[in-house]
């Protein structure tokens, strides 16, 4: 999409921490504000600053015409809320989910692969337990705004509506008043999935998220 259209709103903590053994290390990402693994990816958005760092899952924001993206993304309508504030939420009912699995000894992808079903179906959910009920609830409360976006957008794939910002004559004051508004409501929602060579990485990613925060 054209010149940041997510908001990414900068200003926290940048410090890049080795590892205690000896690994890549961690920071705080500029956009959910969560401890990462690593030392993350450089936003270029044009509302950055020298040195801002995002985590893998942020990273989307800026990255909405890669091939995955429709599986691990969906755009959902919700002005109320800031880019930044929905990455906070999802990634920390993520690691939630995550860490509840791994508790029950529950850390394959096949596992997390249904838990991510149950998302979108009540019925699924039940199979497991209530202590997984708060952090789906969540999720199923930000991914409710989804039905709205598709319906001002008659599409659902962030690749189709990138391109066709793209393509927008945004010399036209209409045209840009129109791109205005949906940049005003529009929010990517990352589906708890991250895709790299077809393999899904974001278990790894969350495992060693989890590791950063004391137990």
């Amino acid at each position: 999409m054209t010149s940041d259209p997510f908001f990414l709103q900068p200003g926290l903590d940048q410090e890049i921490r080795p590892g205690k053994d000896g690994s890549d290390g961690s920071f705080t990402c500029s956009c959910c504000g969560l401890p990462s693994p690593g030392a993350g990816l450089p936003w270029t958005g044009p509302s950055s600053g020298a040195g801002l760092r995002v985590c893998q899952v942020c990273n989307l924001l800026q990255d909405t015409s890669r091939a995955a993206i429709d599986a691990e993304a969906m755009l959902v309508w919700w002005p109320e809320i800031s880019q930044s504030r929905l990455m906070f939420l999802v990634r920390t009912a993520h690691q939630t989910l995550r860490l509840m699995a791994r508790q029950q000894g529950q850390s394959d992808r096949q596992f997390w692969d249904t838990v991510l079903k149950a998302i979108p179906d009540p019925l699924l959910g039940t199979q497991f337990s209530p202590s997984f009920r708060t952090p789906m609830t969540l999720l199923r409360l930000l991914e409710s705004r989804r039905a709205e976006a598709e319906h001002r957008l008659q599409s659902g794939s962030i690749r189709q509506i990138t391109t066709a910002m793209r393509l927008c004559g945004s010399a036209d004051e209409a045209v840009q008043r129109n791109l205005a508004l949906l940049r005003a409501g529009l929010r990517i929602l990352p589906t708890g999935r991250l895709l790299d060579a077809g393999a899904d990485v974001y278990p790894t990613f969350l495992d060693k998220a989890l590791a950063l925060t004391p137990s």
